[in-house]
């Protein structure tokens, strides 16, 4: 009899013990402690950079950690921050500059700030590309005055680089014929003349422009030093970026500015379940490199670069074991 009543005792007391645990859990609004269960990941269009790079990280993720990280297909950075935000997805990639935007509700969240985003890491650069038709005699960005301009769809990060941009050379969308469209339609736009330019913002190379480039009909704008500077001194989230190669085919490297491409998560998550997926994702840094070329500009020494704001606590404690140095506005 004693044996019985010791035995329901050590039941009650674990079972006291898992559902305090629970309700601590429950109270402190997290979800998993570890790295475990199924989650959203919000990317971009089925076809594009962000779609591809996302399954190719989450792929080796699931292997790694057991987890269930499944991309979604959205219209991007934009809607990404929102759905994060909100909670419908978990884990998103964003540019850097439209976190930025985010956080501090202003341009594309004018008013309404999304302030309950974390950065878990910086992924590789997307570069603010200037195409332009050779038909149309634009050689520089000052050239674009009076030309028929898409921008891009309203609500994207990229318009919002074209305006930055048209504005470091003193122009607004008063001096050009601009048009607000997404990219393949710019892209059918510079093909069949209706456009005599398109900006985007892509990782290099990008599918629209190297398709485009096949008849070499087209040329890809650089920023001049002058105008770099004044970029970058009024932009934080800008880097300058030079193609590494000629993939467009047009003769020459391309300078231009670039933000960041972050993978960003809720606030919901726990510290060790972050410090978790950050491990996972550079411990098996190499097999996500051999599955997405993208991932071959990530490393622990650039993990933090172009990251504005708001590192998750279990990311940052991964980065510190690993003797990365985090910036005070991380901390």
């Amino acid at each position: 009899m004693k044996k019985l009543v010791s035995l329901a005792l050590i039941i009650s007391v674990g079972f006291g013990l898992f559902a305090n645990g629970s309700a601590e859990q429950a109270s402190s609004g997290k979800l998993e402690e570890h790295f475990s269960g199924s989650y959203l990941m919000g990317t971009g269009s089925a076809t594009g950079n962000y779609y591809a790079f996302g399954s190719a990280l989450s792929t080796v993720v699931n292997q790694a950690t057991g987890a269930n990280l499944t991309v979604n297909a959205t219209g991007g950075s934009t809607e990404n921050a929102r759905l994060v935000g909100s909670g419908d997805n978990e884990f998103a990639m964003i540019q850097s500059d439209v976190y930025s935007y985010a956080l501090h509700g202003i341009e594309l969240f004018n008013g309404k700030p999304i302030t309950n985003l974390y950065a878990i890491t910086a992924c590789y650069p997307e570069m603010v590309q200037m195409v332009v038709s050779k038909k149309s005699g634009i050689k520089s960005v000052a050239d674009m005055r009076g030309k028929n301009i898409c921008v891009g769809a309203v609500g994207s990060g990229y318009e919002v680089a074209a305006r930055q941009i048209l504005g470091a050379y003193g122009m607004t969308y008063d001096d050009i014929n601009e048009t607000f469209a997404d990219q393949a339609t710019a892209k059918n736009g510079i093909q069949d003349g209706t456009f005599d330019a398109m900006f985007l913002c892509s990782g290099f190379p990008n599918g629209n422009v190297m398709e485009l480039s096949l008849n070499k009909n087209i040329d890809v704008l650089s920023i001049d030093d002058e105008h770099m500077r004044i970029l970058l001194d009024k932009y934080p989230y800008y880097a300058r970026f030079e193609t590494p190669s000629d993939d467009y085919n047009v003769g020459h490297a391309i300078t231009s500015v670039a933000v960041k491409c972050m993978l960003i998560v809720n606030e919901k998550f726990s510290d060790q379940a972050i410090y978790e997926l950050t491990k996972a994702i550079y411990e098996h840094l190499g097999e996500i490199q051999a599955i997405n070329a993208k991932a071959k500009y990530m490393s622990i020494d650039s993990a933090l670069n172009g990251i504005p704001a708001n590192l998750h606590p279990g990311a940052r404690k991964y980065y510190e074991e690993q003797g990365l140095a985090i910036p005070d506005f991380l901390k």
